[in-house]
């Protein structure tokens, strides 16, 4: 044997070149990527700290992407709030400005009533707006659009609420509250009397109990095809509804003229109640923080906007020249005035014609949604500091030092590359050189 480094001596060398090799690799994608490790294993101890830290920066931050989407939502609604506001100011002026002049002249009748009739389309339309896909004003049920008034024209409107014969229901019970259809399964079949007055009785005793007075009622599958019409319920005990007559609601006594085209039996007949509002009152629940929630219970018969359609189809309802007209009826500016001025203000008017209404107005409701809105940009700035705060403990942890990486990574080159001068330099040695 002539040389003078042995296999053990050479495999040694080899093994401390290799983990030098390993420790300049690891330092060059330490330097390349800036980070002490690309995993959690490698960061040893720290590792739950850091889990923790970028758990909870997530969910901060899943919070402000959520507020600032809900803020979206709440602007959008303060600007229906602002127009519905307008379209109610601009009506009470001509409300007011009708009551000031003549009542009985035709064309002032019709200018008053085609702008009821244009605000309800204008605020039907608002209170379908949506946001990301979503109606804001449907409650729970937010892919349904939430305003159907089934309007085409004022003629229209009239045809089927002549003021007379069918009144629009002047109370929120009779407006918004019952929606229903019963059939002949749940009613047991209809009779149909025009007598004075005419009624309406189900072969089912107690079945009509939920039909309020002052609901229109819709009947159909009667045989004679001029009994399927519309008609205002003036009395119901459950069983027998009237619909001929006057029932007083409120300060106000309504008379109602209607009658059967025939008087029958209706075995197979369909009695419906409808609303414009195809929504729900579900409550929404909006997480403003880890902490901290508001409910979300604005929708489309909240009972300002209730008061509002409800106002401008009082006045919308009679053709001119009709028993239903609002010339014949100067009561229904009062009872449309005093609808708006608490749809509008806080303050209850005094003196309600239809009864004590629900409280909620417009007022009331911008400073809500602006109080929300407050404490969503309040949360968000708090919650932006907290994700810079666990950033930068991140950043501390995972991070790595460029510089003290950058010479321990020079510092192993070197190495690394004296040990291979080293190890070509011992290779050549052996005894017969020497010698």
């Amino acid at each position: 044997m002539t040389r003078i480094a042995d296999y053990a001596a050479n495999n040694a060398l080899t093994s401390y070149i290799l983990q030098t090799q390993k420790r300049l690799h690891e330092l060059e994608i330490q330097v390349s990527t800036e980070k002490v490790s690309q995993d959690y294993q490698g960061l040893a101890g720290q590792a739950q700290r850091l889990v923790n830290y970028e758990n909870t920066r997530d969910v901060l931050d899943r919070h402000v992407t959520g507020n600032e989407l809900m803020d979206l939502q709440l602007k959008t609604t303060e600007s229906v709030m602002e127009a519905i506001k307008k379209e109610l100011t601009d009506f009470r002026d001509l409300l007011i400005e009708y009551e000031s002049g003549t009542r009985d002249d035709e064309q002032r009748v019709g200018d008053v009533q085609e702008a009821a009739f244009r605000g309800l389309r204008n605020i039907s339309d608002y209170l379908n707006s949506e946001v990301d896909g979503r109606y804001i004003f449907a409650g729970g049920r937010v892919t349904d659009r939430p305003v159907d008034l089934d309007l085409t024209s004022l003629a229209d409107f009239q045809a089927k609420y002549d003021g007379d014969g069918v009144i629009y229901p002047p109370t929120r019970d009779a407006h918004v509250e019952t929606k229903l259809s019963l059939d002949s399964t749940a009613t047991g079949g209809l009779t149909l009397a025009n007598g004075a007055p005419p009624t309406l009785t189900a072969g089912t005793a107690g079945s009509l109990a939920s039909i309020p007075v002052g609901a229109t009622i819709t009947l159909d599958g009667a045989p004679t095809a001029g009994n399927n019409t519309n008609y205002t319920v003036v009395s119901n005990d459950g069983t027998t509804i009237e619909i001929s007559g006057s029932f007083t609601v409120g300060a106000s006594t309504i008379n109602v003229n209607n009658s059967f085209a025939s008087a029958e039996a209706a075995p197979a007949a369909t009695l419906s109640v409808g609303t414009y509002y195809n929504g729900d009152t579900a409550t929404q629940t909006h997480r403003v923080s880890p902490n901290r929630d508001f409910g979300l219970d604005l929708n489309a018969i909240d009972p300002a906007f209730e008061k509002t359609l409800r106002a401008m189809s009082i006045i919308a309802q009679g053709s001119y020249g009709t028993a239903g007209g609002l010339e014949n009826h100067p009561e229904r500016i009062e009872q449309a005035m005093y609808l708006v001025n608490y749809a509008l203000d806080i303050t209850d008017p005094g003196n309600p014609p239809f009864g004590v209404e629900q409280s909620s107005n417009i007022r009331q409701i911008e400073r809500d949604v602006g109080y929300q809105r407050v404490l969503i940009d309040e949360t968000n700035q708090h919650q932006k500091t907290l994700i810079s705060f666990y950033e930068q403990r991140i950043s501390d942890t995972e991070d790595v030092d460029k510089l003290e990486a950058i010479t321990r990574m020079l510092d192993d080159a070197q190495a690394l590359e004296a040990s291979y001068q080293a190890m070509s330099r011992i290779r050549q040695l052996s005894l017969s050189n020497y010698l």
